[in-house]
């Protein structure tokens, strides 16, 4: 029997094409031979093009969690006081991140479904002797993105602060521009705008990051340690044997993605996070994120009011084949969450509103 994929609108993974799907069952080939370095080389100069770089990207078989843990083990120095603004589930855990390896985080907070002000950031960064900051640029917990980049690099490279950012959940749906940002690391994943199967990070390192990084005295980690992956990185290999099945699969989502075009797929997605908002703004759900300048492309969030959010997701799936998602972390009740990371165009946006009116209807929530 074959399974019948359903439409993932999640904040990752995605419903996968039969291109990429047909890619990761290539037979296995010799990560130490030409055919993987030819291989991989695709697949970076694709990540470039989608990242907007010139540095080096690196590919690490590890979810975007690896890949933040990467910067941590590596970028980041044991007592160096570290700037983060904390604003949901996974900025706290940046901060965490940072208490692991000894540094010194100076949070600058706001409540969630908000972002700290750009004049609090510059009082944090006054006040102390920070060495770096690192900025989580689309909030999957609260569905807020944080369009402050570009002043908060600005400020930062007059300082000589080296900036790094988490794209994992919106590299390729928001328009992000690492060069002309002057953003030091990237870190981005497969299985969300990058259109690829899951279980693969990417860490973009300018020349400033990579001299920290390979001076570090004290890397902790054995399997993310930068030297290595930098080492073999420059013979086109990871110091570990590699994923090679999804590094097939995200070669053909990067292909798709060039095939698509960078401008066209990040106007579809906006597209589509508008009919969202539009819908949940006729029947009168309430958006969870206060200030709409804000409002994430990637993951729109939604306050459960007057709905049953159990049952609204269950039908969902049982009766349409779709899957939204629970709020998450302590919004765990309180929200819904609505993933726009995948290859979904109006069609289905529009199969998917019209669905989810119905069951609203059904189970007597808004509509």
């Amino acid at each position: 029997m074959v399974q019948k994929a359903p439409m993932l609108l999640i904040p990752g993974p995605i419903t996968l094409p039969e291109r990429v799907l047909k890619a990761m069952a290539k037979p296995i080939i010799n990560h130490r031979g030409e055919e993987f370095h030819t291989l991989y080389e695709k697949v970076e100069e694709g990540l470039k093009s989608v990242f907007k770089t010139e540095n080096n990207v690196y590919i690490i078989s590890g979810s975007g969690t690896a890949g933040v843990d990467m910067v941590f083990q590596n970028f980041v120095y044991e007592g160096e006081k570290i700037l983060i603004p904390d604003f949901g589930e996974f900025t706290g855990r940046i901060v965490e991140n940072a208490l692991k390896i000894g540094a010194e985080p100076v949070v600058v907070k706001s409540e969630w479904g908000c972002i700290p002000s750009l004049g609090s950031i510059m009082s944090a960064v006054e006040n102390n002797d920070v060495e770096s900051i690192f900025i989580v640029h689309n909030e999957t917990s609260t569905g807020v993105t944080f369009r402050l980049i570009d002043e908060v690099a600005s400020i930062a490279r007059k300082r000589g602060i080296l900036v790094f950012v988490d794209t994992v959940s919106d590299l390729g749906v928001e328009p992000f521009y690492t060069d002309e940002l002057g953003v030091d690391i990237c870190v981005a994943a497969s299985q969300k705008g990058l259109g690829g199967p899951p279980g693969l990070s990417f860490v973009s390192v300018s020349g400033r990051a990579l001299e920290k990084g390979l001076k570090n005295p004290r890397r902790r980690s054995f399997y993310l340690d930068f030297e290595k992956i930098h080492r073999f990185h420059l013979r086109r290999e990871t110091p570990f044997t590699p994923a090679v099945p999804l590094i097939y699969g995200m070669a053909e989502a990067l292909e798709i993605l060039k095939e698509e075009g960078y401008e066209e797929r990040v106007k579809r997605h906006a597209e589509n996070a508008r009919m969202i908002y539009e819908f949940l703004e006729s029947e009168n759900i309430e958006v969870f994120p206060r200030d709409k300048e804000y409002w994430s492309t990637s993951v729109i969030v939604f306050r459960n009011k007057g709905i049953n959010a159990e049952e609204m997701i269950r039908r969902l799936y049982e009766e349409h084949g779709i899957l939204i998602a629970r709020g998450m972390g302590k919004l765990r009740n309180e929200t819904t969450r609505i993933g726009n990371v995948g290859y979904e165009g109006r069609v289905e946006i529009e199969y998917f509103l019209n669905s989810l009116r119905k069951v609203l209807k059904d189970i007597g929530g808004k509509s």
